[in-house]
């Protein structure tokens, strides 16, 4: 019996096991580099917009409304090339016109609104202004591929991460 093709078959296999788990590994490795840069910046910045929503301090902003997405020159949905198509902010009688047919059937409820929300629907006010908003941003952090991720996976020498918080001022609450 001829046992010299097997052989060669199990070596094929080893070496494709191998480069496989040094695939995943090097991934884990590549994502774990990444997720302690996006921790590390959110904790900087969670802190920072922190004390100033606490002690008043912070400019109060109003962010904008994003619609939408355009992907970008690549094509690719959720890349750094993609840019927010954002419009103005949408007012509690918008977003609540949204989830009936006709904004008419919010009448029928008129006569058995007493409590505070059902008025507040249909003030002019928009959610975002209530809030009183204080954002807190960092520059965005590189963090170096892996060789053998370029190798295997994707070919770009660094990730860039950046983290924004949007926090509501809480004049000394906490």
């Amino acid at each position: 019996m001829d046992t010299k093709p097997r052989q060669g078959q199990a070596f094929v296999e080893l070496i494709i096991g191998i480069v496989v788990i040094v695939m995943i590994l090097a991934g884990g490795i590549q994502f774990f580099y990444v997720s302690n840069a996006h921790r590390s910046l959110t904790t900087t910045v969670r802190g920072a917009v922190g004390e100033q929503a606490l002690i008043g301090s912070g400019t109060i902003e109003t962010p904008e409304y994003v619609f939408t997405w355009d992907d970008g020159a690549d094509d690719i949905r959720h890349t750094d090339d993609d840019t927010p198509i954002t419009g103005p902010p949408q007012t509690l009688t918008t977003i609540a016109d949204r989830s009936v047919t006709n904004s008419a059937d919010w009448d029928l409820l008129d006569p058995l609104s007493r409590d505070a929300p059902m008025r507040m629907m249909h003030e002019p006010s928009e959610p975002t202004t209530e809030l009183a908003l204080i954002k807190s941003s960092t520059l965005p952090v590189t963090v170096d591929v892996d060789p053998a991720v370029r190798t295997f996976i994707f070919d770009l020498p660094t990730v860039t991460v950046r983290h924004t918080v949007w926090m509501p001022l809480l004049g000394g609450l906490y």
